[in-house]
């Protein structure tokens, strides 16, 4: 603003001496006026929206009670929504403008895995903790409080640009700035639930929440997946209470969480776990009658309205509901035939001429092919001293499938869902298998393998036995960068587990530049990126121009990291049995069979996702980094 002012003053100076040069300085002041003004109305206009599943009074007016119960014990206002989210924390997030100054609408964000996990005395103080910091007592400090989420959120909402360079600046600033103020009502906020919950309460259940993200991760990465591969709805809430009180897991999460709370360093405007336990201690009194009930206990009529709040929140045209017991056993059986489709397709591929049922598996092996026959599923980019290994183990893991498929399909063996891990093999005595047992042995050293043969034989499996050779797997997008440079013109970069598909870019330099300052303007850019970040892989394939560069044609590849950005140079086998799908002209061919790719960042690069991990999981030792960044 001092700048518009000056400006505008340097114009009327010049204008008595000089009109022309007055006009042109004047047209200079008013141009900066506008850039300025557009500026300020894109950080102003950034506005939170809510999140998760609305949850009316009318629907659970208990938990309305002892949200509003707690809201007044802890000085603050109520909330004006509640909503159930999916993920492990709660929260209350506001509405706010004048980056924080002045509030609209706040809404109280209860993670559905809290329900879970915690009992309701813990999750009563999780609640209080999040309204006391908004407790009338200290409003500067709320304030304070308010402005550097505001601040925070504006400044992930900005897109690349001169506006964002310069609002992300100042929201360092401001947030060293506040740092102590915002974990002094961090602080407070523990006191205000200590007093409602009771110390006990208030410890446990930062212990837990801990435990209950990690907990959480897992429990997505190992048993929500089976739902997609089993084609059924689980029940959520109840699955992860089963995973959490699985003894092992209960123990192992308790000794992590210890762990990640002894190791946890102070981030902005939240003290440590550890420093916030020690001073809950040293506060005064605090005991309260401790409420074990499982927090969803606060729910009316929990067992009709939490799977319909799982149905909005995870579930999307799964299948119908079913069991843990039966989701277990289908997920596992399906695992087995997937498994066993991979291996099919793997020595088709392999060119190793046998028939790639159980039985012509075992002679190939015993002919010492065994890594012939998955080389064509292995990672390539594994390091050199690590591809024997993995041969055994990803062999290893496809053969013991293939074995269990065909007793599951000759009605010898199922599967049995287990929290400890993966679905069990049992057979038809009730005697558990172990499929990685019984074949690494041959895997390892092909002398085994007539041994092998002979039990499986005694058990019963069909040697026959093959599964169709499976279909290459969807590539799934790990982030996109937008955008970068190749051959001259300009390209969205998606990168994915199975290649890098190159868009052709639709902005402009002014566009992006407008994305920057223009609120409506940055709205369609994340919206037009979110859109081709969720488009299926091989439709983006398919688009007009796009450019595909599929992981197993590439050789090598440099990272070089400069001041001014980065290039990465990608050598390709570039023959008929390529993969890829790249124009001549994007290319500089080295040779026969050799070509090169250049992808340059371009000034207003930027990323969305994990792009640059994707790249490294990608290209894995293939790719050597140079980095010239001082």
């Amino acid at each position: 603003m001092a700048l518009v002012v000056g400006l505008g003053a340097i114009a009327l100076v010049t204008f008595r001496y000089d009109p022309g040069s007055g006009l042109r300085a004047a047209c200079a002041a008013l141009l900066v006026a506008v850039i300025v003004g557009l500026t300020l109305r894109s950080v102003l206009a950034s506005r939170v929206r809510p999140r998760g599943v609305p949850v009316t009074r009318a629907a659970q007016p208990d938990l309305w009670q002892d949200v509003e119960s707690i809201a007044d014990d802890a000085g603050a206002r109520p909330p004006d929504e509640i909503r159930i989210t999916s993920e492990p924390n709660a929260c209350v997030r506001e509405d706010t403008t004048l980056l924080g100054l002045r509030s609209r609408r706040s809404y109280l964000e209860i993670g559905l895995p809290l329900v879970a996990g915690l009992t309701v005395s813990e999750l009563r103080s999780v609640l209080a903790h999040e309204m006391g910091h908004l407790a009338e007592s200290s409003k500067l400090r709320t304030m304070c409080y308010r402005a550097t989420v505001s601040v925070e959120q504006t400044s992930t909402d900005l897109s690349g640009g001169v506006v964002k360079w310069l609002f992300d600046g100042y929201a360092r600033l401001y947030k060293t700035m506040a740092s102590a103020a915002n974990q002094s009502l961090e602080l407070d906020a523990d006191a205000i639930a200590v007093k409602i919950a009771g110390k006990r309460a208030a410890i446990t259940a930062l212990r837990k929440t801990t435990a209950i993200e990690v907990g959480w991760r897992e429990y997505g990465d190992e048993f929500l997946s089976m739902a997609n591969c089993a084609e059924r709805t689980p029940d959520v809430l109840l699955g992860f209470r089963s995973f959490l009180d699985h003894p092992p897991r209960k123990q192992d999460l308790a000794e992590r969480a210890k762990k990640a709370i002894e190791e946890e360093r102070p981030r902005g405007m939240h003290p440590t776990t550890a420093r916030r336990i020690a001073a809950m201690k040293k506060l005064p009194g605090g005991n309260r009658n401790l409420d074990e009930r499982p927090a969803w206990s606060l729910l009316r009529e929990p067992r009709r309205t939490v799977p319909a709040l799982e149905d909005e929140l995870l579930i999307d045209g799964l299948g119908p509901r079913a069991p843990w017991p039966e989701l277990g056993k289908l997920a596992g059986d399906k695992q087995a035939s997937h498994k066993a489709a991979m291996l099919s397709s793997a020595v088709l591929q392999s060119g190793v001429p046998v028939d790639p049922a159980l039985g012509g598996v075992l002679q190939a092996i015993h002919r010492g092919n065994g890594r012939d026959l998955v080389n064509p599923v292995l990672n390539p980019g594994l390091s050199p001293e690590n591809v024997d290994q993995a041969a055994v183990d990803t062999l290893t893991e496809l053969l013991g499938a293939a074995v269990v498929d065909a007793l599951v399909r000759a009605g010898l063996a199922h599967h049995v869902h287990d929290w400890g891990g993966r679905p069990q093999v049992r057979l038809a005595n009730g005697q558990p298998l172990d499929p990685d047992g019984l074949v690494r042995p041959a895997v390892v050293d092909p002398q085994h393998i007539p041994g092998l043969h002979r039990t499986l034989v005694g058990m019963g499996v069909p040697l026959h036995h093959k599964q169709p050779p499976a279909e290459d797997p969807e590539p799934v997008p790990s982030g996109l960068v937008s955008s970068v440079q190749v051959a001259g013109s300009r390209f969205e970069l998606v990168v994915t587990d199975r290649g890098l598909v190159l868009v052709p870019s639709s902005a402009s330099t002014t566009q992006r530049l407008l994305a920057g300052v223009l609120a409506s303007a940055r709205q369609q850019e994340n919206e037009q990126l979110a859109e081709l970040l969720s488009t299926p892989v091989r439709d983006l394939q398919e688009a007009e121009g796009a450019q595909w560069v599929d992981s197993r044609d590439v050789s090598s590849a440099h990272w070089e990291q400069r001041t001014g950005g980065w290039t990465l140079t990608v050598r390709l086998f570039w023959d008929d049995y390529a993969l890829s799908t790249l124009d001549t002209e994007m290319v500089e061919v080295l040779g026969e069979d050799t070509a090169e790719l250049e992808l340059r960042c371009t000034p207003d690069s930027e990323e969305r996702g994990t792009p640059y991990e994707g790249l490294g999981e990608l290209m894995g030792a293939r790719m050597d980094l140079d980095d010239h960044v001082s």
